[in-house]
């Protein structure tokens, strides 16, 4: 879950992985092109990645001990999705994850995504380069989403692939503003501005208590 940063609000992970979806489902223009893997199996993938947390979980960003996340990362990682490219969407993310872990006890768990994900290419048409390449995408969407998790107005940058047979690299930057405001260049979108809303609950008494808060976010091109 993440811990607002501005009021005493939690976004539980289930929202931060349905708003990545969101972006995801939202992407590609004539500079942009969107992969050449199923594009709805992807966007799947991508609002599915964190959903081994449950619509409302209690593990905040930052202030989990390694044992119990582990044991979540772990739950995501068995599980076996029945369309493969989304599986493989959603472990490729998984292990990209724990590859930038720097804790014990993580090299049998990749081990065992990697092998799920060579068994699950066979079941495709596509390669695993055409997958590394919309993980990418799928890097992007989930940070995004990340940041404007913890409504504090902040910016990055991420680099994506443009063209589906090219490997050339580009930098998309991000500003995340009060108010729920999100201005990205240069812009990857197939339309030119969207918006919409995402759950997160009162920090008294969570999560025994839940009360609701609708969280809005607009999204458009930096001026």
């Amino acid at each position: 879950m993440f811990k607002s940063k501005v009021r005493p609000i939690i976004i539980p992970q289930y929202e931060h992985s349905r708003l990545a979806g969101t972006f995801a489902a939202m992407w590609g223009n004539d500079d942009f092109e969107k992969p050449v893997i199923d594009f709805t199996s992807f966007v799947r993938g991508v609002a599915l990645h964190d959903w081994h947390y449950g619509v409302v979980d209690n593990l905040p960003i930052g202030a989990t001990n390694e044992a119990d996340w582990l044991a979540m990362v772990q739950k995501g990682g068995e599980y076996w999705f029945d369309d493969p490219i989304t599986d493989i969407v959603t472990k490729l993310h998984i292990k990209r994850l724990l590859s930038k872990q720097k804790i014990l006890n993580t090299e049998e768990l990749i081990n065992r995504l990697e092998s799920r994900i060579e068994e699950r290419l066979s079941q495709t048409d596509f390669s695993r380069q055409q997958f590394e390449w919309a993980d990418k995408i799928t890097q992007f969407c989930d940070q995004l989403a990340f940041d404007f998790s913890f409504e504090k107005p902040s910016r990055d940058t991420w680099t994506v692939y443009t063209q589906v047979n090219s490997i050339q690299e580009i930098t998309i930057g991000y500003e995340i503003k009060s108010g729920g405001k999100i201005e990205v260049a240069p812009w990857p979108f197939s339309i030119d501005r969207f918006s919409g809303i995402i759950v997160g609950y009162q920090q008294t008494n969570f999560p025994t208590t839940l009360t609701p808060e609708v969280i809005h976010f607009q999204i458009s091109k930096h001026a």
